[in-house]
């Protein structure tokens, strides 16, 4: 079926340095959300530094990457809250991705990352990661340098996406934050199996923000969370309705410093967009009549 590309979608592959590479943007349910994604830059006037930037992307993985930050904008947004600037300075000369607020809020620093199915391959920590035999160490450096899915293999996580996106997060979001505004980190994840809805996710990203599973190994996994107001979780899907989800989870950190803790209001706002994906997701599998993804979820990492 010929995918129709919208003008604006036509103008970032005219240039992209990864065109062909894969099947970006996929077919045309995913094209239309990218032409809508833009069509968004385009009236905040990010567009012409945002395209220069994702056309000369090394590959996929860091398009995707790019385009994360693109559509955290794009949901935010839409979801009620003002984009007051992007690439707002954070700790030690480090920049953000976006600069919100809503309503009358202060100010909000966002930092944008994409846990990418890749992670999963190999274990988090040296120590484990050390122990492989280097035969299977070069398979899986091979393996992620291949589609995610791939025709007539079938595969899983070798690892829980919640640690996968916290371990991120906590690697390299929080050197950023600074200690005089709030902090909100989104995760537009790629993983095999999303970390939006997976089972116990609350419980784990608290106890993290508590007991940082930090690598023993690793002197630059220092990064505590007090500094960090939440975590929003996003995941887009294409639900055969004609239109991609935005899948929401959040969990909000009670023990952030005061002036780091996100407003009230903004709180309430993700925790009700959170309850509505549940609320889809539960209608959703109740008419199909099949067992929901949580439930294959307990099974695999049970």
């Amino acid at each position: 079926m010929t995918v129709i590309h919208g003008p604006i979608t036509q103008q970032l592959l005219s240039g992209a340095n990864w065109r062909g590479a894969d099947g970006f943007p996929g077919p045309q349910v995913w094209a239309d959300d990218v032409e809508q994604v833009l069509t968004f830059l385009k009236r905040e006037s990010r567009l012409p530094i945002f395209l220069p930037l994702i056309q000369k992307a090394k590959n996929p993985q860091h398009r995707d990457a790019q385009f994360a930050e693109a559509r955290s904008g794009f949901f935010l947004s839409r979801s009620g809250l003002q984009i007051l600037a992007w690439e707002p300075a954070g700790e030690g000369g480090k920049t953000g991705d976006i600069l919100v607020s809503h309503g009358n809020s202060t100010a909000i620093f966002v930092e944008v990352k994409q846990p990418s199915w890749r992670f999963e391959l190999m274990p988090l920590h040296s120590a484990e990661r050390n122990r492989l035999p280097e035969n299977e160490k070069l398979r899986r450096h091979g393996r992620a340098k291949l589609n995610k899915f791939l025709p007539g293999v079938c595969e899983g996580p070798a690892v829980d996406p919640r640690m996968i996106v916290m371990d991120v997060i906590r690697r390299n979001a929080l050197k950023k934050l600074t200690d005089n505004c709030p902090n909100l980190a989104v995760s537009v994840d790629d993983c095999y199996v999303s970390a939006v809805g997976f089972p116990g996710l609350f419980e784990y990203v608290t106890q993290e923000f508590i007991h940082p599973n930090r690598d023993p190994d690793d002197p630059e996994d220092i990064f505590t969370y007090e500094r960090l107001g939440g975590v929003l979780f996003l995941r887009p899907e294409a639900e055969g309705t004609g239109c991609v989800d935005y899948k929401v989870d959040f969990v909000e950190n009670p023990l952030a410093l005061q002036k780091c803790a996100l407003p009230r209001e903004v709180c309430v706002l993700f925790s009700k967009l959170r309850d509505e994906t549940g609320k889809r997701e539960k209608q959703r599998y109740a008419a199909s009549h099949s067992p929901d993804r949580w439930d294959r979820a307990r099974r695999l990492f049970a």
